[in-house]
């Protein structure tokens, strides 16, 4: 039913207006640059701390915030995906207050909650009291962090972008800081737990300057209201717990299968990894109000968005691949030193997860903006069960090269999976995939400049990335929405 002229939220006539589009792909662009820049204030970090723990320290310290990291998809609950799509469909600024409200209070439930359980993991598990410390620490962070990701809510929902990059940026400094004073100060693995604690309160700082006065609430104690809101959440926090379990599920079994050394070269290799699992969601996340949008009342615009998004996630993910297995070797050195060069090897088969990654994040919000939740379930259980199985044959055998594999064979489980349940309900949906052809055309030459005798690695890594961008821009693989936002912004 149409909404009354009078009655359209400052979410509605942003996301309606015509120049939306071009807005989401600049804030997406916008997110990925800061997300850049968290990245190197993060290898700055991580060269740091690799150095200072050592292997089997780093293992340590990978394992239990892989573990808490569950916690926090525990405490997600599915609340930023429904919280975002509903706050885009309510129809008053007032009913907006209240579900953010409502987000809040559900949040600090259940995130005390979900980091006793992970400090009890640790202490079952038999980690011991300092990794059980260690836990409750971390997880003290995830309670800040949450809270300001919930309050990002209207900013995302009105692509006011750069706020929420500035959260994100604020996150990132506070661990990388905190890293390094206490790196500086000599500090024994511990203390290390608490830099959680500091990028937490960094980013609620943040959050709170950038929201409007009238978008500002505390968390609301309504437990009929909450019903709705956990039912429609429901099924992606399942999904949600699945897909962070099914990656972090093999550093743990390597944990408990393999040696330390052995899982501290895998939790390298995972950690360069996971640093680039977090584009795809930035990139699509950022257009996901205006999927919400379109999937409520304009399939054909909602089919255009999705077919754009993958053509770009194909496009960035191969390019990430080609040149983190050229790569691998410097990238590891560079982080950890002599003692993790053996990751690199590691890292040349798993930044393979890399390209189904970025399709599963578009099949996955595109089903969420469809209303079919119930599928992310589904296809995280296909993955979840795939690492699960692949996991328990290969890591005996293989070691940590097995876990890697699995994770690989996982993610392209869940890609496949995802896909054919979103194009099963709407065949209109299909991506066609049609810049398939010309970036596995720019892939293969750009790797080819690795076989040239004498280039440094890192040198031949930097010019496969210029050959890759060459050859697909050449060929039209380059979106031309993503070509007139950039030059768009330039002229203004």
């Amino acid at each position: 039913m149409p909404t009354d002229p009078g009655e359209v939220t400052s979410t509605e006539a942003t996301l309606r207006d015509r120049g939306a589009g071009p807005k989401a792909i600049r804030g997406g662009a916008l997110r990925v640059a800061g997300y850049g820049v968290g990245m190197v204030l993060t290898a700055g970090a991580s060269v740091a701390l690799l150095r200072h723990l050592g292997v089997e320290d780093f293992g340590r310290y990978a394992t239990v915030t892989a573990i808490v990291a569950i916690a926090g998809a525990l405490t997600d609950a599915g609340l930023v995906v429904v919280g975002q799509r509903e706050y885009v469909l309510r129809r008053t600024a007032a009913a907006q207050r209240e579900l953010l409200a409502d987000v809040l209070g559900i949040r600090l439930l259940l995130t005390p909650l979900a980091v006793l359980l992970s400090a009890g993991f640790v202490a079952v598990a038999g980690y011991g009291r300092e990794l059980v410390a260690g836990a409750l620490l971390a997880g003290s962070g995830l309670v800040l962090a949450n809270v300001a990701l919930s309050l990002t809510l209207p900013l995302s929902a009105t692509l006011r972008l750069g706020w929420v990059t500035a959260v994100d940026i604020a996150r990132q400094a506070g661990i990388a800081v905190g890293i390094l004073v206490l790196v500086i100060a000599g500090a024994e693995l511990l203390p290390f737990f608490t830099v959680k604690i500091v990028a937490g309160a960094a980013a609620f700082a943040v959050t709170l300057v950038a929201l409007a006065p009238g978008e500002r609430t505390g968390p609301r104690l309504a437990w009929r209201r909450w019903g709705p809101i956990l039912v429609a959440a429901a099924p992606i926090a399942v999904s949600l717990v699945v897909n962070v379990i099914y990656l972090r599920v093999l550093l743990v079994m390597v944990s408990l299968i393999a040696d330390e050394t052995e899982t501290g070269l895998f939790a390298a290799s995972v950690r360069v990894v996971e640093v680039f699992m977090g584009i795809p969601i930035l990139m699509v996340g950022a257009a996901f109000p205006i999927l919400v949008q379109a999937g409520a009342d304009d399939r054909e615009r909602l089919a255009y968005a999705l077919r754009r998004l993958t053509e770009a996630s194909l496009l960035a993910a191969t390019g990430l691949v080609v040149v983190l297995a050229i790569a691998a070797g410097p990238v590891m050195e560079l982080l950890g030193g002599a003692s993790f060069e053996d990751a690199a090897r590691i890292l040349r088969l798993q930044c393979f997860v890399l390209v189904p990654a970025f399709l599963t994040q578009v099949a996955a919000f595109g089903l969420l903006s469809v209303h079919r939740q119930g599928a992310i379930v589904a296809i995280n259980v296909v993955a979840l069960v795939t690492v699960l199985i692949l996991g328990a044959v290969l890591i005996p055998l293989a070691g940590e090269m097995g876990a890697a594999a699995a994770a690989v064979a996982g993610e392209s489980a869940l890609a496949v999976a995802a896909w054919w349940l979103l194009v099963r309900g709407n065949g209109s949906l299909s991506p066609g995939f049609g810049v398939a052809r010309p970036v596995a055309v720019a892939a293969v030459a750009a790797a080819l400049v690795a076989l040239v005798p004498g280039i440094p690695a890192a040198v031949a890594a930097a010019l496969a990335l210029i050959v890759f961008v060459a050859i697909a821009w050449r060929a039209g693989a380059v979106p031309v929405e993503l070509l007139q936002a950039v030059s768009r912004r330039r002229t203004t």
